[in-house]
Formats: structure tokens, sequence, C-alpha cells
């Protein structure tokens, strides 16, 4: 099992505080489509078997991103934050396609719990919520319209929320939408460069009293929606800490920036790896190899799902790649795992 990880662009529809700090350090241009079809062909060739794409908003790539994934042959969760102008303009192109066949979307509060915001004070306090919000509306108006498409809202935990871990997971198991389970990262030792410092992040970390809870919140799930549910069963300080590692090897394949440039990891570029591109591979793949690794060993650790889970199902890679792909698990019903394409 062999997975990656892709930025597709920097870009923001919204100009967000937290998305200027990952456009900022960008060297060069970002790809162009046929940059991209190149680049995920290269990936194939690797031997990749799930990659994971994120933006700042993919969808801003437009019809260009139908154009890319039409020619992509490997299985992907592709994330985006519904952005209502150019969500609701190109949803059906993109879903009757059949190539666009998944919506993964970040949601850290519940539907209700936004609802209630809105009619109360007319208005979002952050661009936490509002990003949750347009992400639960893309997801519900998805599940309507397109049941075929594979759908998952992943939370990342702070203090924001996580009072409201249940009522979320709940929400969205009744919806018919898969969760995924992250925590608040930081920029430990000024490697991390999507995350600001500690110290601005004070107001959102978890208090031992708050683990308190968030305990509780995890052991009262009683359904079966929640991807990496293996991940919960670890000490939540860990959890809440950044305090797992991955030894140098995040997920197996390559971690690609907008510009083509690669990363040690979707969390940290690496003083070695950065150096290289995609399109250096597959004749310098020892050197990317070494790269990673080096760069990954001296990272300060994170508890991020997606190198996790991976780490986690190398005891059964097959099952394990149908866990990535098909939104598999031995607590999730093999009825309710998405019918989506897989080798």
């Amino acid at each position: 099992m062999i997975n990656s990880l892709v930025y597709l662009t920097r870009k923001c529809p919204r100009k967000c505080e937290y998305c200027k700090l990952r456009d900022s350090n960008l060297q060069n241009p970002e790809l162009s489509k046929e940059q991209w079809v190149e680049a995920f062909r290269i990936l194939k060739e690797l031997g990749v078997d799930f990659n994971l794409i994120l933006g700042n908003e993919t969808w801003l790539l437009r019809k260009d991103l139908l154009y890319i994934m039409e020619r992509n042959e490997i299985p992907f969760a592709l994330y985006t934050t519904c952005p209502e102008e150019l969500f609701e303009k190109y949803r059906d192109l993109f879903f009757s396609s059949g190539v666009i066949d998944n919506l993964s979307c970040g949601i850290d509060y519940s539907f209700f719990y936004l609802e209630e915001k809105l009619r109360e004070k007319g208005k979002f306090d952050n661009d936490m919520e509002l990003k949750s919000y347009t992400g639960w509306k893309g997801l519900l108006w998805t599940k309507e319209h397109y049941p075929k498409v594979d759908c998952q809202g992943t939370i990342t935990v702070s203090r924001e929320n996580y009072f409201l871990f249940r009522e979320i997971v709940g929400e969205l198991s009744r919806a018919g939408i898969f969760c995924g389970v992250n925590f608040l990262h930081w920029d430990k030792d000024g490697g991390y460069d999507f995350f600001p410092k500690e110290k601005e992040l004070q107001s959102y970390l978890l208090r031992d009293k708050d683990l308190e809870v968030l305990n509780l919140e995890i052991k009262g799930i009683k359904d079966n929606s929640i991807q990496n549910f293996e991940m919960l069963k670890e000490d939540v300080g860990l959890l809440s800490s950044m305090g797992w590692h991955c030894k140098g090897n995040p997920y197996g394949g390559p971690t690609v920036d907008s510009d083509g440039s690669l990363r040690t990891c979707g969390y940290r570029p690496g003083k070695r790896t950065s150096k290289l591109s995609i399109f250096d591979l597959p004749e310098k793949l020892e050197l990317w190899k070494e790269s990673v690794s080096l760069d990954g060993k001296e990272c300060q650790g994170c508890y991020w799902s997606y190198p996790w889970m991976f780490h986690y199902w190398r005891k059964d890679e097959v099952f394990g790649k149908k866990v990535f792909v098909k939104h598999a698990g031995m607590h999730i019903d093999k009825n309710k795992w998405s019918e989506r394409r897989i080798e």
C-alpha cells in the first residue's frame, strides 16, 4: 500500500487568515492542468494506490479540476470548503460526470449549533464556523441529489468544539456521511509551514479538564461511522499534543505541492525534500526516499489521522487499501462501505 498527498492549489476564495499563512511560502507558479496530468501519471507509475487531494480550495480549478481528474487513474479523496458560488456553479457538472465521485469537508461544529448561531446573531464569529456551515450545506445537498457520491466530514478537535463531539458525529452519521477525526496542530519548531505557533493558539488548545470531557464524549460514541475509529482508542493527551511519529515515512508515497515541488508530508516541506520536484521522479526516487526519511526524522511529531492510519493498516494492506478508498472498517458494516472504484 502506497499513499500520496497533493496540494492542487494554495489559493483561497475567502482570503482567510489561516490560508494566508499557507499561501505565503510558495516560490514558483502553480502547475498548469497539463502539468498536473503528468504529475498524476508519475504518481501512478510509482505505484500510488490512493491520493489525498487538498487545497486551500480545490474547486478553484473549476473545469480544469474535472479535466485533471478525468485523466487521473488513482482513487482519491478530494477536499473542499464548498464556497457557495463555486459549489453551486460546478456541483452538477462535477458529480454527474461520475469522475468527481467524492466530497470531503472540514466540519468543526454541529449543523444545529451553526443554525442556532446564525438565527441568534445573523453571522458567524470566525472562518471555522463559516467553512463548517458551507461544508455542511454542500454535504447535505450532495447526499440528497447524488446519494452515490462518497461523503466525509472531518472534525478537527479543539477547545472550540470538544464538547460538541458526539453531537457532530451523530449528525453526520444520521445523514449517511462518514466522519474523520483530527486534532489541532501547531508549529513546534518553525518547520510546520501551514500552522501558527503554539502561543497563537492558546485559546484553542485543550486543557486537562477539557480532555476529561472529551474522553467521555469519545466513549459515548455508539455509531460506526468514524473512519479512524481505532485512533480514538489512543490516549487523548497524546492525541491532542502531537505525540506520535511516522519515523520518517508518512504514507509511503510523495507529497506534491501546488508548484510541483515535493514535501516531506502535508505538514512539513523539509529542508532536503523541498529541493526536489515531482518531475524528478522516478529518476531520483532513491534520493527522494532518503530526503523524506531524514527530514521526517527531524520532525517533532504530529497526530494526523492520514499517516497514522497508513501505519496502522500496513498490517493488512489489502484491507487497508479498502479503508482509504471505500471507507471500509472492521467496525463498519460491509453493506455501508462506499461504492467506489478499487482495483
